[in-house]
This record gives structure tokens, C-alpha cells and sequence, in this order.
């Protein structure tokens, strides 16, 4: 088949292989990016399937416009290392070298505030941790992991720990080529772990040759207490687990860490933030995770005035608690400024504010934003999905979190919405099959209890149904349980009072997941309901 175009053919890319080959991106990300950033991708004539094609200089034109700042593969000189500037890094996580598992953490820690510290050097755009450390224990080539990251270079290293010393050793890798750009070994005590980090990005940017950094911004030292430090660094690699019991864990090491160091805001901020998680999880109660979590907040901004998560914990407490949308945009948007390059904050201001207010096409934005920082994430995917099924475009949102699902089989957030998704286009047998499936591997979670009855609710099973409203009322015996997952099986058996009972307890509660009242499909049906008019009233999300 020709191409019916008039472009000069060395200019034509005819395929999304080609296409993703010369944006260096993976072909999923492209075919979302033409809904939702407008790449200019165009469609050939003819046939029932018909294939794409793009022109090199509308996407250069549209990168250009759009600040996507992409590696450029170069072409190494002769005998030596090319002399281009690499605009991008991936840090992936640091072999651990010392006897015994429980060392991992040490390494993760290591190459993550390595990340932090990178993230902060204007000019230099650093893959989050997320999406580097998917990479753990797999032998492949450097520059196919430097391709599905979008990275120009990677960093790469080990950790052997013996007493109180540490040797680290790094190396800095061209992706386009496989030259080694640095490398280097340090031997220190763990005193000394902040120096070596300060050390590892300054060699880095002198690598990368940044002229325009005339210096690497000093570690921000958080404690000066190695104990404490030990600790927060176990609590952050059990903190994105994304599972109860490892949330448990990790919020165990911060409270430890600062209680051995009450000057350490970054334990602070862990706190607040692993308790509300486990809100999110439906696992503990949302008002008493605020009401700690303020408390540590509090404490970590009196410490650090400059702490991003912080101010986005903030925002969260501020829409979701206290119904005061101005005053949580105001600090999700200093969380930014803080942190730009930081994708969690990105995906909170979208989560919880962007979305309940109905601002769709700015949340995708920040989607975006964060996936150019950690593209392999499964959270933030299946926030992208979540928002996708907001709008309505459910099958856009199916394949999104597919996507994280296949990336984490074990994260039950996809699982939770994709039966949604389903549900909305009519498919309640896909619906139900997903839920049971989810239930059978990740366990009697009340949030996919409350999915498998409400479609068998709606199928017209009601003893079924019924079955696994006792089995969350069950649970509810021993653990706190959102009155949400209660609500939404009334709702699959048509008791529109008792489901409107339990919602207006979910608000009473701050359940994380009343903000969507107003834009989820879920609740189509009591839009013109008084009680729920004034549920959303209450919580200012009238439009």
C-alpha cells in the first residue's frame, strides 16, 4: 500500500513500531498520547484495520511544542565516549552485596535518595523510582531498559555493608551506546551515606556534562542520627509495596525513626502518609488517619517549610477532610513548585482535586507529567484509567489498566476499577469474573467484596449478593471496614435508601473515595436524588 501523502518519504514513519522507535517511547504510551496529548498520528485508507503513519517533522514539531524532552540516541565517536549532552537518567536499584536479604533495603535506599537528589538539578529530567527499580534482578541489555524508560543514561552500582563502613561502587552508562561515561568506588563509613550521594550526582552532572548546573544542590541532610536513618530507609522500602501488611511495616520504622529523632521530618511525613494509605486500602479509619497524620504533618513543616510531600498531604486533608477545595489547590500547587519533577504529587493533585472538580483534561495533563517521570508505574496507570472511566471513554480506560495490571498483578486498585469499567459498557459477567478472580489472589479486600455483589446484585442474584454483604459485615467484626463497600451492594440490589444511608456514613467518615460522588457512573442513577444533591452540596462539589 503507498502512503497518500505528499511528504518526502525519508520523512514518513509507517508504523506505531517506527513511530515509538523514533519518539523513543513504548507503543502504548503513543496510542494514549494520541487521545490525549494530540500526537499527530494519521490513518491510511482503506481495509477494515487500517495501519498509522506519522510524519518526523509534525512529531518534531509537536515534541517541540509540548517540552517532551526525550534521549536522543548520538553516534559514538571513534574509540571514545561521545561528547553529547544526555538530558535524562534512570538510577537503577543497587545490587545488594552483603549476606542476608534484609540488607536490600540499604541499596534501594541508596539509589532512591540518589533519584531525590538528581530530581532536583534544573535541566536533567530523572526516571522515578517506580519505573527504575521494575527492573530488580533482570538480566537485560542496558540500552533496551534505557529505551523503556526514555533515559539517555543509567546509573548503576552495588553496595557491599560490613559494621559501620559501606563501599559503594557506581557507573554511569551512555544508553545509546553502552560506553561507560563514569565510575568510581567509595569507601565510607555510614556516617558518610549523604556525602556519598552529594558525590554520586555531582560526578553525574560532570558527566552529562550540564554546563548550565555550576553546582549539584547539597543533599538535604534530614537527621544526623544513622540509627534513625537505617530506619526511615526500611520504612521507604516497605512504603511502596503497595499492600496492608507492608504499609503496617513500614509505618512501624518511621514512628521509630523519629522517635529516635523527633527533628526528622522526613519520618514525619511517612507517618502521615502510610496512615493514609491504609484509608485509601479501606483498612483503617479515614478521620483518625487525618487526625494523626495532621499532627505529623504539622511537625515535619515546622522542621522543613520546604517539604513537597508535606504540602500535598495538605492538600489531601484539606479537600477531602475539610471540603476546602481553594485552600487544598493552594497547597498541591506549592507541593509542585517544590517538587516538579516528583510523580506522586502530580498524581495527588489529579486524584484529589483535579477529578472531583471536573477538570478532566488538566488531571490527564498531570497523568502525563508523571508517567514522563515514571512510565512503568502502576499506580499512577491506574489513576490514568480511573480518570478515563470518569469521562466515560470506558474502553480507553479497560486497556489503561489492563496495562497495570499486567505490570503488578498483585496491586488490587486496577482490579477494583476494570470491573467498573466493564460494568458500565454492559459486560457484568466480565465484571463478576474479575472481581471473584481478584478476591481469590489478593484476599477478602471489602472494596472487590463490594464489586463481586454489587454485579450479582444487578445480574439479579440477590442471594449471592447477600452472601458477600456478610462477608464484609464479617470482616467488619475485626477491622475497620469502608461503608462504602456496604453501600455499593445495596445499591446492586436496588435498596436506594439503605445504599444512600451507608454513602452519607462514607461522608461522615471522609472515606478517601466520596470526592468522586459527583463524577463517577457509579452514582448515575441517584443524580436527581434530594439526599444525594445534598451529600454533594456538603461536600462543595455542586456544579
Amino acid at each position: 500500500m503507498e502512503l497518500q501523502t505528499t511528504a518526502p518519504s525519508v520523512d514518513v514513519l509507517d508504523s506505531w513500531k517506527a513511530i515509538a522507535q523514533h519518539l523513543n517511547r513504548d507503543i502504548r504510551t503513543l496510542q494514549r498520547w494520541e487521545s490525549t496529548k494530540s500526537l499527530p498520528v494519521h490513518r491510511m485508507p482503506g481495509g477494515d484495520r487500517p495501519g498509522v503513519y506519522a510524519l518526523k517533522s509534525e512529531l518534531d514539531s509537536w515534541r517541540r511544542s509540548r517540552d517532551i524532552h526525550l534521549a536522543t540516541p548520538g553516534e559514538p565517536a571513534e574509540g571514545s565516549a561521545p561528547e553529547t549532552q544526555l538530558p535524562s537518567v534512570a538510577v537503577l536499584p543497587f545490587v545488594n552485596l552483603t549476606a542476608g536479604q534484609e540488607n536490600e533495603f540499604f541499596g534501594d535506599g541508596l539509589a532512591d535518595e540518589i533519584i531525590t537528589a538528581l530530581a532536583r538539578i534544573p535541566g536533567l529530567r530523572v526516571t522515578a523510582r517506580t519505573s527504575s527499580f521494575a527492573f530488580r534482578g533482570k538480566e537485560q541489555d542496558i540500552r533496551k531498559i534505557a529505551s523503556s524508560l526514555a533515559a539517555g543514561a543509567i546509573l548503576e552500582g552495588s553496595v557491599r555493608r560490613s559494621g559501620d563502613s559501606v563501599r559503594v561502587n557506581a557507573q554511569l552508562i551512555d544508553a545509546s551506546n553502552g560506553y561507560h561515561l563514569w565510575s568510581d568506588r567509595y569507601d565510607r563509613e555510614l556516617t558518610e551515606t549523604f556525602r556519598i550521594q552529594e558525590d554520586i550526582s555531582q560526578a553525574i552532572v560532570e558527566a552529562l556534562r550540564l554546563r548550565l548546573v555550576k553546582s549539584v544542590p547539597p543533599v538535604r541532610r534530614q537527621t544526623a542520627n544513622p540509627e534513625a536513618y537505617q530506619l526511615w530507609l526500611r520504612g521507604r522500602h516497605y512504603s511502596i509495596r503497595r499492600n496492608p501488611r507492608d504499609l503496617l511495616r513500614s509505618r512501624s520504622y518511621f514512628e521509630q525513626a523519629a522517635a529516635l529523632d523527633p527533628q526528622f521530618a522526613q519520618a514525619h511525613v511517612g507517618i502521615a502518609e502510610s496512615w493514609w494509605e491504609t484509608a485509601v486500602f479501606g483498612i483503617e479509619s479515614p478521620r483518625e488517619a487525618v487526625a494523626i497524620g495532621r499532627c505529623a504533618v504539622a511537625r515535619a513543616l515546622e522542621l522543613d517549610e520546604r517539604s513537597g510531600e508535606a504540602h500535598a498531604m495538605l492538600g489531601i486533608y484539606s479537600g477531602v477532610h475539610d471540603f476546602n477545595w481553594a485552600e487544598a489547590e493552594r497547597q498541591f500547587l506549592r507541593a509542585r513548585e517544590l517538587n516538579p519533577g516528583s510523580p506522586d504529587i502530580r498524581m495527588k493533585y489529579a486524584v484529589y482535586l483535579l477529578e472531583p472538580t471536573r477538570r478532566f483534561a488538566e488531571a490527564r495533563a498531570e497523568f502525563e507529567t508523571a508517567l514522563e517521570f515514571d512510565p512503568l508505574s502502576p499506580v499512577v496507570l491506574a489513576h490514568v484509567g480511573q480518570c478515563l472511566l470518569l469521562e466515560r471513554r470506558y474502553g480507553e480506560a479497560v486497556e489503561c489498566l489492563q496495562e497495570a495490571a499486567e505490570i503488578d498483578p498483585s496491586y488490587w486498585v486496577p482490579q477494583s476499577v476494570l470491573f467498573g469499567a466493564w460494568a458500565f459498557q454492559g459486560r457484568l459477567d466480565k465484571s463478576l469474573e474479575i472481581a471473584e478472580r481478584a478476591i481469590v489472589q489478593l484476599g477478602p479486600n471489602p472494596f472487590l467484596l463490594g464489586g463481586a455483589g454489587i454485579a450479582y446484585g444487578l445480574l439479579g442474584q440477590s442471594e449471592k449478593a447477600k452472601v458477600y454483604l456478610r462477608r464484609i459485615e464479617l470482616l467488619g467484626e475485626t477491622r475497620y471496614v469502608s461503608p462504602l463497600s456496604i453501600a455499593w451492594i445495596h445499591l446492586g440490589l436496588r435498596d436506594v435508601e439503605q445504599c444512600l444511608d451507608w454513602l452519607e456514613r462514607a461522608v461522615e467518615e471522609r472515606d478517601p473515595q466520596i470526592i468522586h460522588f459527583p463524577v463517577k457512573p457509579l452514582y448515575d442513577a441517584f443524580r436527581g436524588h434530594p439526599r444525594f444533591q445534598a451529600l454533594v452540596e456538603r461536600m462543595g462539589l455542586a456544579s
